[in-house]
């Protein structure tokens, strides 16, 4: 009886691996590591310089009830040449005929099959020597090379990349998050190099005359994906001991702005959370640059690979306060994870956002903390909010939690890294937060973070905490609505109206940008309702003062007096787009012209124009009134609401007909006319950081469509001035000088000839190519150039996106002969590319039928890609009908205000010269 249970057992238990297993991505968890001693020997034959060696030793425990007739794990595109197998005590279990060893291409797995069954409960070490590829396509182990400033001579250096799932690429292993574990790293290096890994350099001994061996320390237990090292040249700002900046040596000397930051951020998160960086078990961090990498950076436990343009700031053309935020918020962001991923990790990749949700709040909101200039926390609704926002109206969105069983294939992990796990994840953080208020949300997030330090974590351990600490005060379901915005998509659109002098009506739907592309268009959610009105303004009171459930049909808000305005979604601090009607509209108008703007914030007044931007796409308010609400920026001077204006309008304004801008540049300069007063083309050294932004944003716009004198203004400048623009507007001032004139547009052009730093030449070519001389530049300065093909597709589209009204003549001047334009790109690929990107500014039928031409007399020279010219034209079709279905009124509008304004202006001439003649007579 007890033989034939165990039968049944086993074969339950070997039937439910299968299940696991399903088509095999997942391993069977059957064995798992606790421990890796690596070795690495990298460069080690200069005539072999593409591949490094490897050994490991894995220690495993059998943890399943039943004994394993074979190992299954990751290696992929590794050329294993030993396999063994020790016992608990270090006794050779097995030498494994490595003819034996099965490899799985699509799973990437390799399976290690045993002469003796492993034991239920029992320690093995399972090892390998191998050698593997340093790679050029920014996976696992892969190089890059710099060239030294001072003796031209090219320097090379290799450095990982394990996230996804690219540790497999290195050494065999057990790649899945949660199989977290500790690793013992030795890098084999030659003589003139350093390394470095994710621990504290325990010592260097020799391995032959010209090759040391550096030993580190024993890491925390981790996931794979955070194993890292760096083979390079580089020098030290800082303790490597404790925390450091490593970078080539020629940048060491731009290196004391990222240092700093560093310096600041990692005590303050751990005062935050209320652990201390050292105490998560990792006594060393540091910051290394590397200058190519496939990210910003990457949060591997104790080194954090940046890009170059991170951490280093070099005095008068790196340095500005957009490259300086840039740093502040990336150092932020990854420093975040030594806490969020690499100490507490998502449990599998379906939870991704887990880790990334945080480190974007953080990126924003300990950025602010402790770089209040920035105003990161207003920032955030525009550049993070309303950006995600476009992606979760739209069908191909995804929920920030999915089905483990949805989520196993390489592309299917790698659908998971999208900005809904970044952005979404951080926006629903906030609203949260706002809700819970500060210390009852980080009193949540310190409990979690220790309950489940160098564990693994699903959202449910995360919901515990928040439910744990959430106000006793709200009456709302925490679990329904935790759920409601981690595993349904999209979000609610509140519509609100006016029901009496003293109420209004919500309802929710959910917003979507096209109700026909197969959305679920009937989802409900978990609606926080904070409000104000004029009767007692107070917008910082984030509490909700209700919650509309999701089998509501609509929440009736009362006053007890008549208002003039209403306003929902305070600080748009929750998840959310409202909808009013006219009347509320348009008191929301009134209140925005008042002084001050009655006190409505800037982030109410960003989604106020964000909102109605996207309403007029779909159509629920016309582009009319949305530029009659638009009207009070003419009072308008912050950056934030300005922000969200330049981000929706350039929509609306590549939209429009040569003959229709006229009547958009007068509207243009009356808008913009108190911002414009207030900033200039002037830059001072009390411009805050906002000031720099905003007068970018401000310039480009009104030079792009010659509005107040602005390229006059600014060459002006740029002639009189004897120095050179500071970094923050170097790019900007250029280009509008080369577009004022033909003499300024040759001396941008100058400095392009003899400035020799690449990012500079980069920015001066971007800016020469503004002209309006574009036959002159086009001829003579693109081709035939010694610049790279997309240099010259950048200069090209700079011609018509600075100069709009300009991209028909340009058109007709490169497809005249566009056989001349392909033998210079050497390709019709990417000719095809500039004419595709070029008709994207088409606005009217004639471009649209010369298109046609050209496609009709010139597609068989494109060979394939011709499809790209077929699909362009399609969306030049489009673009143009989706402007007369939903601009007509717009235009009609413009127009009516442009001649009210002439009509107005000569009225006043009319009138002086009356004045004029009746002094006359009377003398």
């Amino acid at each position: 009886m007890s033989s034939s249970v165990s039968r049944v057992s086993r074969l339950i238990y070997f039937l439910l691996i299968c299940v696991v297993n399903g088509a095999d991505y997942r391993l069977d968890g059957s064995v798992v590591p606790s421990y890796y001693n690596l070795t690495i020997g990298v460069l080690r034959d200069p005539a072999e310089p593409t591949l490094f060696d490897g050994e490991v030793s894995i220690t495993l425990r059998v943890v399943g009830p039943l004994e394993v007739p074979q190992i299954i794990l990751h290696a992929d595109t590794l050329d294993i040449s030993e396999c063994w197998l020790l016992d608990a005590v270090g006794v050779q279990v097995e030498a494994i005929d490595i003819s034996r060893l099965i490899y799985e291409a699509a799973t990437q797995q390799v399976k290690v099959p045993l002469t003796q069954p492993v034991q239920p409960g029992q320690n093995y070490t399972l090892g390998f020597k191998y050698t593997g590829h340093i790679r050029t396509d920014m996976a696992g182990l892969f190089s890059a090379s710099y060239v030294e400033e001072v003796t031209n001579v090219t320097r090379g250096l290799a450095v990982t990349q394990m996230q996804r799932i690219n540790a497999r690429l290195v050494l065999p292993c057990f790649d899945e998050p949660a199989l977290k574990a500790k690793f013992q790293l030795q890098i084999i290096r030659p003589n003139g190099y350093q390394s470095i890994g994710n621990t504290k350099l325990r010592e260097t001994t020799a391995a032959s005359t010209d090759r040391f061996v550096d030993h580190f320390e024993e890491t925390p237990v981790m996931s794979t994906y955070l194993l890292t090292f760096m083979v390079a040249s580089y020098s030290a700002r800082g303790n490597v001991s404790d925390f450091a900046v490593l970078t080539r040596p020629e940048f060491y000397n731009h290196t004391e702005f990222s240092h700093q930051v560093g310096q600041r951020v990692i005590p303050a998160y751990g005062q935050l959370f209320q652990i201390p960086y050292a105490e998560l078990g990792n006594e060393v961090l540091q910051y290394a640059s590397s200058p190519r990498f496939p990210h910003n950076g990457m949060e591997n436990w104790g080194l954090i690979i940046y890009s170059d343009e991170v951490l280093i700031q070099e005095s008068g053309y790196s340095d500005d306060w957009s490259n300086k935020e840039f740093t502040i918020r990336i150092i932020a962001h990854e420093t975040s994870h030594m806490w969020f991923g690499d100490s507490v990790t998502f449990s599998w990749w379906s939870y991704f956002w887990l880790n990334e949700a945080f480190a974007r709040y953080y990126e924003y909101f300990m950025a602010h903390q402790l770089y209040p200039e920035y105003h990161l926390d207003e920032q955030f609704v525009v550049r993070q909010m309303h950006l995600i926002f476009v992606t979760d109206a739209r069908n191909s969105t995804q929920p920030l939690t999915s089905l483990e069983s949805d989520i196993q294939t390489p592309s299917e992990i790698a659908y998971k890294f999208s900005g809904i796990a970044y952005a979404k994840g951080a926006c629903i953080l906030r609203m949260w937060r706002n809700i819970m208020g500060e210390q009852n949300f980080d009193r949540a997030i310190q409990n979690y973070l220790k309950q489940y330090h160098l564990g693994n974590t699903v959202p449910d351990n995360l919901l515990y905490h928040l439910s744990e600490n959430w106000p006793a005060n709200q009456e709302v379901d925490v679990e329904q609505f935790f759920y409601d915005y981690t595993e349904q998509v999209g979000f609610p659109m509140l519509v609100v109206r006016l029901r009496s002098v003293n109420a209004v009506t919500v309802q929710q739907d959910r917003f979507l940008l096209d109700y026909t592309d197969g959305s679920r268009g009937g989802l409900k959610y978990t609606v926080p309702l904070t409000y104000t009105s004029n009767l007692a303004p107070n917008f910082y009171n984030l509490t909700p003062s209700k919650y509309m459930h999701k089998n509501e049909r609509y929440q009736l808000i009362a006053f007890d007096e008549p208002i003039e305005w209403f306003l929902l979604n305070l600080r748009q601090s929750n998840y959310q787009r409202v909808l009013y009607d006219y009347t509320l509209r348009e008191g929301l108008r009134v209140a925005l012209s008042a002084s001050n703007h009655s006190g409505i914030p800037v982030e109410n007044r960003a989604q106020l124009i964000d909102d109605l931007f996207n309403f007029a796409y779909v159509r629920y308010v016309q582009y009319e009134e949305v530029f009659q609400f638009l009207e009070y920026l003419s009072k308008e001077v912050d950056y934030v609401p300005w922000y969200a204006v330049y981000e929706n309008l350039n929509r609306v304004a590549k939209r429009l007909t040569p003959e229709q801008l006229p009547s958009f540049r007068n509207y243009l300069s009356d808008i913009t006319k108190s911002v414009f007063e207030k900033l200039g083309v002037e830059w001072s050294s009390q411009d805050t950081p906002l000031d720099v932004a905003n007068r970018n944003k401000l310039v480009k716009w009104l030079c792009r469509y010659q509005v107040s004198g602005c390229r006059n203004k600014v060459n002006v400048k740029f002639v009189t001035s004897s120095e050179q623009p500071s970094p923050d507007y170097r790019e900007t001032f250029y280009c509008a000088a080369s577009s004022s004139d033909f003499n300024s547009y040759t001396a941008v052009w100058g400095r392009y000839y003899l400035e020799t730093r690449p990012s500079e030449r980069k920015l001066l070519w971007s800016a020469a190519s503004c002209t309006t001389d574009f036959e002159t530049h086009y001829h003579k300065m693109i081709i035939s150039g010694p610049e790279s093909v997309e240099q010259k597709k950048i200069g090209i589209a700079r011609l018509y996106e600075q100069n709009p009204e300009l991209v028909q003549p340009i058109f007709e001047m490169i497809t005249e002969n566009i056989v001349v334009l392909a033998y210079d790109f050497q390709s019709w690929e990417d000719t095809a590319e500039v004419i595709s990107d070029m008709a994207e500014y088409f606005t009217t039928r004639q471009q649209q039928q010369l298109f046609q031409e050209f496609y009709d007399v010139n597609h068989q020279y494109f060979g394939k890609s011709a499809a790209v010219l077929s699909k362009s034209l399609e969306s030049v079709k489009e673009n143009i009908a989706w402007a007369e279905d939903h601009l007509e009124g717009l235009v009609q509008y413009l127009e009516r205000r442009n001649a009210g304004s002439i009509q107005g202006a000569t009225s006043i001439l009319v009138l002086l010269l009356a004045v004029v003649a009746s002094l006359l007579a009377w003398l």
